[in-house]
Protein backbone atom coordinates (compact mmCIF):
# COMPACT_ATOMS: atom_id res chain seq x y z
CA UNK A 1 0.00 0.00 0.00
CA UNK A 2 0.99 3.61 -0.47
CA UNK A 3 0.84 5.13 3.02
CA UNK A 4 0.99 8.82 3.87
CA UNK A 5 2.57 9.42 7.28
CA UNK A 6 2.01 12.89 8.80
CA UNK A 7 4.26 13.35 11.82
CA UNK A 8 6.25 16.39 12.96
CA UNK A 9 8.56 14.46 15.30
CA UNK A 10 11.38 13.26 13.04
CA UNK A 11 12.34 10.34 15.32
CA UNK A 12 8.77 9.02 15.32
CA UNK A 13 8.52 9.65 11.58
CA UNK A 14 11.64 7.56 10.95
CA UNK A 15 10.38 4.76 13.23
CA UNK A 16 7.04 4.67 11.42
CA UNK A 17 8.76 4.72 8.03
CA UNK A 18 11.08 1.86 9.05
CA UNK A 19 8.23 -0.27 10.42
CA UNK A 20 6.00 0.28 7.39
CA UNK A 21 8.72 -0.30 4.79
CA UNK A 22 9.71 -3.48 6.62
CA UNK A 23 6.14 -4.69 5.94
CA UNK A 24 6.54 -3.87 2.24
CA UNK A 25 4.59 -0.61 2.10
CA UNK A 26 5.53 2.53 0.19
CA UNK A 27 5.81 5.50 2.58
CA UNK A 28 5.15 9.13 1.69
CA UNK A 29 6.18 11.52 4.48
CA UNK A 30 4.73 14.85 5.59
CA UNK A 31 6.07 16.87 8.52
CA UNK A 32 2.85 18.84 9.04
CA UNK A 33 -0.82 18.66 8.20
CA UNK A 34 -0.70 21.21 5.37
CA UNK A 35 1.95 19.17 3.57
CA UNK A 36 -0.21 16.09 4.18
CA UNK A 37 -3.22 17.77 2.54
CA UNK A 38 -1.11 18.74 -0.49
CA UNK A 39 0.21 15.18 -0.86
CA UNK A 40 -3.32 13.73 -0.56
CA UNK A 41 -4.44 16.02 -3.38
CA UNK A 42 -1.43 15.16 -5.58
CA UNK A 43 -1.08 11.39 -5.15
CA UNK A 44 -3.20 8.28 -4.86
CA UNK A 45 -2.88 7.36 -1.19
CA UNK A 46 -4.25 4.08 0.22
CA UNK A 47 -3.93 4.84 3.95
CA UNK A 48 -3.05 7.80 6.19
CA UNK A 49 -1.28 7.64 9.53
CA UNK A 50 -1.24 10.96 11.35
CA UNK A 51 -0.30 12.49 14.65
CA UNK A 52 -2.89 14.74 16.31
CA UNK A 53 -0.70 17.65 17.38
CA UNK A 54 1.17 19.05 14.37
CA UNK A 55 1.90 22.49 13.00
CA UNK A 56 -0.75 24.04 10.75
CA UNK A 57 -3.47 21.48 9.92
CA UNK A 58 -3.95 19.22 12.95
CA UNK A 59 -4.48 15.46 12.75
CA UNK A 60 -8.19 15.61 13.55
CA UNK A 61 -8.67 18.26 10.85
CA UNK A 62 -6.90 15.89 8.47
CA UNK A 63 -9.33 13.10 9.39
CA UNK A 64 -12.24 15.44 8.65
CA UNK A 65 -10.64 16.51 5.34
CA UNK A 66 -10.09 12.94 4.16
CA UNK A 67 -13.63 11.88 5.03
CA UNK A 68 -15.27 14.81 3.24
CA UNK A 69 -12.95 15.25 0.23
CA UNK A 70 -12.59 11.74 -1.16
CA UNK A 71 -15.44 9.66 -2.55
CA UNK A 72 -13.45 6.46 -1.96
CA UNK A 73 -12.83 6.64 1.76
CA UNK A 74 -9.16 6.50 2.70
CA UNK A 75 -8.65 4.88 6.11
CA UNK A 76 -6.93 7.12 8.67
CA UNK A 77 -5.06 5.83 11.70
CA UNK A 78 -4.22 8.27 14.49
CA UNK A 79 -0.96 7.78 16.34
CA UNK A 80 -0.59 10.11 19.30
CA UNK A 81 0.89 10.53 22.75
CA UNK A 82 -2.59 11.62 23.93
CA UNK A 83 -4.02 8.73 25.93
CA UNK A 84 -7.33 10.32 26.98
CA UNK A 85 -10.34 8.15 26.17
CA UNK A 86 -12.29 11.27 25.17
CA UNK A 87 -9.68 12.18 22.54
CA UNK A 88 -9.67 8.65 21.13
CA UNK A 89 -13.48 8.53 21.05
CA UNK A 90 -13.61 11.94 19.33
CA UNK A 91 -11.10 10.83 16.68
CA UNK A 92 -13.12 7.69 15.96
CA UNK A 93 -16.36 9.72 15.82
CA UNK A 94 -14.75 11.98 13.20
CA UNK A 95 -14.00 8.93 11.08
CA UNK A 96 -10.55 7.68 12.11
CA UNK A 97 -10.40 3.90 11.64
CA UNK A 98 -7.81 3.29 14.36
CA UNK A 99 -6.00 4.96 17.25
CA UNK A 100 -2.56 4.00 18.59
CA UNK A 101 -0.68 5.63 21.41
CA UNK A 102 3.03 6.46 21.44
CA UNK A 103 5.32 4.76 21.90
CA UNK A 104 3.74 2.37 19.42
CA UNK A 105 4.26 -1.37 19.18
CA UNK A 106 5.43 -2.15 15.60
CA UNK A 107 3.50 -5.46 15.60
CA UNK A 108 0.25 -3.75 16.63
CA UNK A 109 0.84 -1.09 13.95
CA UNK A 110 1.52 -3.77 11.31
CA UNK A 111 -1.64 -5.70 12.23
CA UNK A 112 -3.76 -2.56 12.11
CA UNK A 113 -2.29 -1.38 8.80
CA UNK A 114 -2.58 -4.83 7.22
CA UNK A 115 -6.26 -4.99 8.16
CA UNK A 116 -6.80 -2.26 5.55
CA UNK A 117 -5.03 -3.96 2.65
CA UNK A 118 -7.23 -4.19 -0.47
CA UNK A 119 -7.62 -7.97 -0.23
CA UNK A 120 -9.04 -7.68 3.35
Amino acid sequence: MKILVCEDNLLTLRALEFSLKKEGHEVIKAVDGDQGVRLLDEQKIDLVITDINMPFTKGLELVRYVNTKFEKKIPVIIISSITLKETKDHALELGAKGYLTKPFDPHVLANMVNSFTPEN
